[in-house]
């Protein structure tokens, strides 16, 4: 099982070089669902060129690891409707939602301790509506082992079998390197690993 997916920027997490440490910035303003940071991302997406992969697609945000609290900003749908804002992509369907909290991501320092890509698929529900767009591109902030991502894919292909589920986020994480790179547009295919636990990414 394999899905697409495409990353803007490189964020290291603990680089020392000077794009690495601005990157640490840009993710603050994308965590904290900043407009401005959001529109810099559509337009960047513009100028390189890379607006067909939005093409006919509604855009799904990623919920966060915990149930949303009403009022609470999404940053994920920010970045969402600032490219819908910017034609890329149809409308905004924000009908993922975590149906039961998780552990964040963030609090652990190994993929051998984070969320399986099953413990992320079982903490999400879908609620019912009718999406017209062939294409669903799921929208999140920071790609880093891509179990989250994974996990929305396959579970958003129960509800919508026949559509082609795509993924998109601002950031790739690069945390074992530091090339000074900030800008760097990538696209390719994450696959479930063999345990179903994972995902394999490409280099």
């Amino acid at each position: 099982m394999s899905f697409e997916f495409m990353t803007l920027l490189v964020y290291s997490p603990r680089g020392t070089s000077e794009n690495a440490q601005f990157s640490r910035v840009l993710a603050g303003s994308c965590k904290n669902g900043e407009t401005r940071f959001a529109q810099n991302v559509a337009s960047k997406i513009v100028e390189l060129n890379a607006s067909s992969y939005f093409r006919n697609a509604a855009l799904i945000p990623i919920p966060r690891s915990t149930p949303l609290v009403p009022g609470a900003v999404l940053p994920a749908r920010v970045l969402a409707e600032n490219l819908v804002n910017n034609n890329l992509g149809n409308i905004v369907y924000s009908c993922l939602r975590r149906v039961q909290p998780i552990n964040k991501s963030s609090n652990y320092f190994s993929a051998q301790t984070r969320n399986t890509v099953p413990t992320h698929f079982d903490s999400l529900g879908i609620d019912p509506v009718l999406i017209a767009e062939p294409t669903l591109i799921l929208i999140d902030d920071i790609f880093t082992l891509g179990r989250t991502a994974m996990a929305s894919a396959m579970k958003l292909q129960t509800v919508f079998p026949d559509k082609e589920i795509k993924i998109f986020c601002p950031f790739r994480t690069r945390g074992m390197e530091d090339k000074n790179i900030l800008i760097s547009l990538e696209t390719g295919l994450i696959d479930l690993s063999l345990d179903g636990n994972g995902v394999r990414l490409p280099d």
